[in-house]
């Protein structure tokens, strides 16, 4: 990959396909986590009495802010599925064109 014996654009190549795909790797390992260990789901009850109940919502208003607050959630864990996908995909795509960049042409 990185010997002399390669064309100077080769090295150049793999080098940036290397961090290329440790970075398409720490992106993923994030996302693994990110969506293994998400935040804690509040039921409607904790939900008031954490946020309603202390005067800092309105209770008219806190079954609505409930609903916002599962609705980003839920975003957020579409969001980190996406990125999961995405760098997946990258690793799959680079890994790939490694390959076939190095292989032995008999």
């Amino acid at each position: 990959m990185f010997s002399k014996g390669t064309d100077l654009i080769k090295r150049i190549m793999n080098l940036i396909l290397v961090v290329w795909i440790i970075v398409a790797v720490v992106i993923l390992y994030n996302s693994v986590v990110n969506l293994l260990f998400d935040n804690y789901q509040y039921t409607y009850e904790e939900y008031q009495r954490r946020y309603c109940n202390k005067g800092l919502l309105e209770n008219d208003n806190c079954e609505k802010d409930y609903e916002r607050h599962k609705s980003t959630q839920k975003d957020e864990k579409r969001g980190q599925l996406k990125i999961l996908v995405n760098s997946s995909g990258n690793i799959l795509i680079i890994g790939t064109f490694m390959f076939l960049l190095n292989r032995d042409k008999k």
